[in-house]
């Protein structure tokens, strides 16, 4: 089986979008690697998912489960990344274990993934081991991330059911859409509010994305049936797009903002790829929020470009 064109295109250093005309010489061999894996899980979520009789689409979501655990595995912790958080959009009961055994993952940012994951998953089940993980876990961020994971499922919490995560602002209506796109709410590690960052991201993503002009925004808490029908009788191609922000880096005197988008099928929530795009800043003091909120506004709509522009090649 041939590696869709997307697959192949993702990881590139600066962003993982895909290209119109790729060249693979652009690609070194790890990156290469990384694109392949990436590419094979979308290939065999894609695959195992399809079934049109109850019992067979049981098998294949428990087959898709197992796959994406095994890939928690990998010796790249990129790929493991993807795993755990195409297990947290999956809606099963079984990547439950496997996204607690990420939780003692030697990669933080894996960790991280993991304890999002379990947020959108929303289990009960879940919360034994993130407790368990929360006193132990020496990473602040990724504490943060458990802390509210755990804060989510007890309250009860729809973790990440639908688009647009920061409210039920009125949707704009575009007659002409061909793809239908969900925001989830946006996996903050930045250490300031979450209102804060909401309110800077998910604009940026929406003004984009509703203005490329042939996507219609997803309204939140939006039930799968709900999105099947509008999708279907609007002849729309769904996406989701789970959205998470890098804890600020200000190294040497910089500051460095990284939006990541993975990009998921919709209602469906297969993986398909990622959309990733950090932007520096130089001369920047530590704690600078102004230049914060600059440079996620200007990363958030670089990404959203960037998939807007690319969505076909991701299907």
């Amino acid at each position: 089986m041939s590696i869709p064109r997307a697959a192949l295109t993702l990881a590139k250093s600066n962003g993982g979008g895909p290209s119109s005309s790729p060249r693979r010489d652009t690609l070194g061999p790890s990156m290469r690697a990384r694109a392949l894996v990436v590419g094979l899980i979308a290939i065999a979520v894609s695959v195992l998912g399809v079934g049109t009789v109850a019992p067979r689409e049981a098998r294949a979501d428990e087959a898709r489960v197992r796959f994406l655990a095994g890939k928690l595995k990998d010796d790249d912790f990129r790929v493991r990344t993807n795993a755990a958080l195409a297990l947290g959009a999956s809606n099963d009961d079984l990547a439950v274990e496997p996204l607690c055994g990420a939780l003692s993952d030697s990669n933080e940012v894996v960790r991280q993934a993991a304890a999002v994951a379990h947020k959108r998953l929303n289990r009960s089940a879940s919360l034994d081991c993130l407790k368990s993980r929360e006193g132990s876990e020496p990473n602040d961020g990724v504490k943060v991330q458990i802390t509210r994971a755990i804060e989510s499922i007890s309250a009860g919490g729809s973790g990440d059911s639908g688009g647009g995560g920061g409210g039920d602002e009125k949707i704009k209506e575009n007659p002409k859409a061909k793809y239908y796109v969900a925001l989830s709410s946006v996996a903050n590690s930045t250490g300031r509010p979450q209102g804060e960052i909401e309110a800077i991201v998910l604009k940026a993503f929406k003004s984009q994305l509703e203005g490329a002009g042939d996507i219609q925004l997803a309204p939140s808490k939006e039930t799968a049936d709900a999105a099947k029908e509008k999708m279907s009788s609007r002849k729309m191609k769904g996406f989701y797009l789970a959205i998470a922000v890098d804890r600020f880096d200000y190294s040497n005197g910089n500051l460095r903002v990284k939006v990541k988008v993975g990009v998921f099928t919709y209602p469906g929530k297969s993986l398909l790829g990622n959309v990733d795009k950090a932007l520096t800043k130089e001369g920047v003091s530590s704690g600078d929020k102004d230049s914060e909120n600059q440079l996620m506004d200007m990363a958030s709509s670089k990404a959203s470009e960037q998939f807007a522009q690319n969505a076909s090649a991701f299907l």
